[in-house]
């Protein structure tokens, strides 16, 4: 009976511990879960502000789609951070996945720029330093500094020298100022803007002179090393083939990268690895070997312009303040933007260009992305797809109707007077002369002073160059008529 009883108490003392356990563990498990609320919550109050909604996206995927396809543009791929947490990331196009690399054009100089900024910061170079003291063999003026290489305000333009196939595809840094050292200068040094890609060429010499690296080396060492930038290589390597642009049709151009422009526009990258760049230099520069301020120094203008930073341009995209930086070769389409107050950066790449895209098309995207990432009306493009088939059929007309015109004189005998040979002759050599003179005056005020070589024009544009030859030759050939009748009208009166 006793035994019976202690067991009885056992029994019971042994539940009430496991009750009192099962209390402590329910009470552990509130805490826990209060925890767990409130981990959510303040996770989701912090994170928030930066996530783009579902709707959002869809916008976003529907407006950029919608401007591609009015230019048929093969691939692009677009990357949106926000306070460097990646909140978009998408790629148009079949075939390629967000880890295609495209070539970036002249964005390539916003890494040189860094690069430059790591060498003064850790005293190796002074940016006020003559380009005479890093380059021996650079004779073209002792009064261009390093400063004036990175803002384009050396004085060198293109109008003077053109680098674009100037060299051999292969050629060295060294061999590009041997062959540069023939121009002159077009402006003082440090008075105007200019933009020269041969300045970042320079600039590519100098971290080699100065590091004992290759260009190619420093850059992935100290930049894509450190950033985890896997998808971006200054060795020409490429995912994505280029296109060109012909009244809208797309042709297939394998992009030739000169190694002595390598600085100034052959990089590769992604979306997502530019991102990464911005958002490193922006809210790190530590991380990139810079000061704290670092972001600053690279953004800071020339006294003289306010327009052009280190490797970034700096002027109001969407009425807001901004840095950022296009690229542009014939194959391809680029623009890395960093929006001043919001805190956003966004990189947009393309495999497709034409000057009048580049010109109108491309900053319209840019323009409708940053809107409706601010719940505003994005702008509604024109389709460009039908504007360029009208120019081919006005294409088309001038060669068929000028055909027809110049088999028309050839056929016709009339004879016309001398006063009026001679007139069609002057109005016929005018207008070609007039054309040939005007463009590169035309040219200069949309390449932003830079001047522009013809070969470079003409794939940033084959359809009107050839159009534009096309008029030239009519002209011509109407001259050659006008001429040849002239003569023989002359016998004519001469033997009777």
């Amino acid at each position: 009976m006793r035994m019976n009883v202690e067991q009885c108490e056992y029994d019971y003392l042994m539940k009430r511990g496991l009750i009192m356990k099962l209390k402590h563990f329910m009470h552990l498990l509130k805490w826990v879960s209060l925890l767990m609320i409130l981990t959510t919550y303040f996770t989701f109050v912090t994170h928030a502000e930066p996530l783009i909604s579902l709707s959002k996206q869809k916008s976003l995927d529907e407006y950029i789609q919608s401007n591609l396809d009015k230019l048929s543009v093969p691939h692009a791929s677009v990357a949106i951070s926000h306070k460097g947490e990646l909140v978009y990331s998408q790629v148009f196009g079949q075939s390629i996945s967000k880890d295609s690399s495209f070539y970036i054009g002249s964005i390539s100089k916003s890494l040189t720029a860094l690069a430059i900024a790591q060498l003064e910061y850790q005293g190796k170079i002074s940016l006020d330093q003559r380009v005479s003291t890093y380059i021996d063999e650079f004779s073209i003026s002792d009064e261009i500094t390093v400063r004036h290489l990175v803002h384009h305000v050396s004085g060198m333009t293109e109008k003077e020298y053109s680098s674009w196939g100037a060299l051999p595809a292969d050629a060295d840094f060294s061999r590009l100022v041997q062959d540069m050292n023939t121009m002159t200068l077009t402006h003082t040094p440090g008075e105007q803007f200019a933009y020269f890609n041969p300045n970042y060429s320079l600039l590519g010499y100098i971290i080699e002179n100065v590091t004992g690296l290759s260009y190619v080396d420093y850059i992935d060492e100290y930049i894509i090393k450190p950033l985890k930038l896997k998808n971006t290589s200054a060795k020409k390597e490429v995912d994505v083939q280029g296109n060109l642009s012909f009244f809208g049709f797309s042709f297939k151009r394998d992009e030739q990268p000169f190694s002595y422009d390598l600085p100034a526009g052959y990089i590769t990258s992604t979306a997502e690895d530019l991102l990464l760049f911005m958002d490193a230099i922006r809210y790190d520069p530590q991380s990139v070997g810079l000061s704290d301020d670092g972001f600053r120094t690279l953004t800071q203008t020339y006294p003289t312009d306010n327009f052009y930073s280190m490797g970034w341009m700096n002027y109001d995209l969407a009425d807001r303040p901004a840095i950022h930086h296009g690229g542009s070769l014939p194959g391809y389409s680029s623009n890395a933007i960093m929006l001043v107050e919001d805190d956003y950066n966004i990189a947009l790449l393309s495999n497709k260009n034409h000057l009048l895209t580049s010109s109108i098309l491309y900053p319209d995207l840019s323009e409708g992305i940053i809107r409706i990432l601010h719940d505003e009306i994005a702008p509604t493009s024109s389709s460009y797809f039908w504007i360029y088939r009208m120019l081919l059929i006005l294409f088309a007309f001038t060669i068929l109707s000028n055909g027809k015109k110049i088999i028309a004189m050839i056929k016709n005998n009339e004879i016309k007077t001398r006063k009026s040979r001679i007139k069609s002759i002057f109005i016929n050599l005018a207008i070609p002369i007039s054309i040939v003179m005007l463009l590169p005056m035309l040219a200069g005020l949309i390449f932003a002073q830079r001047g522009m070589s013809w070969t470079l024009v003409y794939l940033l544009m084959p359809d009107l160059i050839i159009w534009l030859i096309v008029g030239l030759s009519i002209h011509l050939i109407e001259v050659a008529i006008h001429t040849i009748r002239l003569v023989k009208e002359n016998k004519s009166i001469d033997i009777g």
